[in-house]
């Protein structure tokens, strides 16, 4: 009989590898985060937990791969070769609802630094600076425009209604998602952005959404407009926010997400006082661990049990 193994890509803890032992128990677990990735095994994997690409090109060619399926780790999954992922027919699965709290609160961070005067309050530390401004922003009242209301734009959403926000959603149907006052579809986007005082952009970056944010939109937002991008670097061109910025579209812009990552030395974004950087963190999860191998149980006893997988399947034809 053909040995089945299962590669752990992702550190699992005591208990998590012994629910795997129970769960499947005529499968050999690798713990693959403890290897060099030259020595990771491939033969006979049928399932990748954890995977972000490592050694793709080797194992997508092999004509006797036994791969399967493969849960990912993150939300995106752009960075992996779907195209021989769907031609060697493997299911995916992405890590899509675990960094939705994470994420949210930094948006809210991004926000308040700028709208409370605290990133620049953090500036005038370093120098020993008392600069006691008169005129700062309150969110409350305030209307928010979310592109992507996913489970991370259900979660701004949430919050946003907390601060007696107005929130308005978009997406590609127009559907009904909690907590959003108004939805609008993609395409209405461009009409309806000048009712927004703050756009958050989560949108994944697939062939539709690159550059989805261009100068075209940005110049039908209103002037003073707050600007969030912790979706995808490549759905926003930079040139174009910088105009932006330069122009007075946008006020402020929170980035935690750049087309060039990391963001090159050389980037004018570095520089200005009108935008907060931070390193692609949003998505750092506290509680990961937890959250990601609930995801993988979940997807693991409907494949044994040779049902759909139930929980963040991706459609290649989406790319998301």
């Amino acid at each position: 009989m053909t040995e089945k193994s299962i590669l752990l890509m992702q550190e699992t803890t005591k208990e998590q590898l012994q629910t795997l032992k129970e769960l499947a128990p005529g499968y050999k677990l690798i713990k693959g985060w403890e290897m060099d990735e030259k020595e990771i095994p491939l033969k006979s994997v049928e399932i990748i937990y954890g995977w972000t690409g490592q050694r793709s090109e080797e194992l997508l060619t092999d004509d006797k791969h036994t791969l399967k399926w493969v849960q990912g780790k993150a939300a995106g999954v752009d960075f992996l070769d779907l195209e021989k992922l769907e031609r060697n027919k493997i299911l995916l699965t992405n890590g899509s609802g675990i960094h939705s709290i994470p994420i949210a609160e930094s948006v809210f961070g991004m926000l308040l630094a700028h709208a409370r005067g605290i990133q620049q309050a953090v500036k005038n530390q370093q120098t020993k600076t008392w600069d006691q401004v008169n005129k700062l922003m309150e969110l409350h009242g305030k209307t928010i425009l979310i592109v992507g209301t996913g489970k991370i734009g259900v979660e701004i959403g949430r919050l946003a209604k907390a601060f007696n926000m107005k929130t308005i959603g978009v997406n590609r149907s127009g559907r009904d998602v909690d907590y959003m006052d108004l939805l609008i579809k993609q395409p209405e986007l461009k009409e309806q952005v000048k009712q927004a005082d703050i756009v958050v952009n989560i949108l994944p970056h697939t062939d539709q959404t690159h550059y989805f944010f261009n100068e075209d939109i940005f110049s039908q937002m209103k002037e003073g407009t707050l600007f969030i991008n912790v979706g995808r670097g490549p759905t926003v061109k930079t040139d174009d926010l910088i105009k932006a910025l330069d122009n007075g579209k946008l006020a402020f812009a929170g980035l935690d997400v750049f087309e060039t990552e990391p963001l090159p030395e050389n980037s004018e974004l570095w520089g200005r006082e009108d935008v907060l950087i931070t390193p692609h963190i949003t998505g750092i999860a506290e509680h990961f661990k937890k959250r990601l191998f609930a995801i993988f149980e979940e997807n693991l006893k409907a494949y044994l049990a040779g049902e759909d997988l139930p929980r963040n399947l991706i459609d290649y034809d989406q790319q998301y």
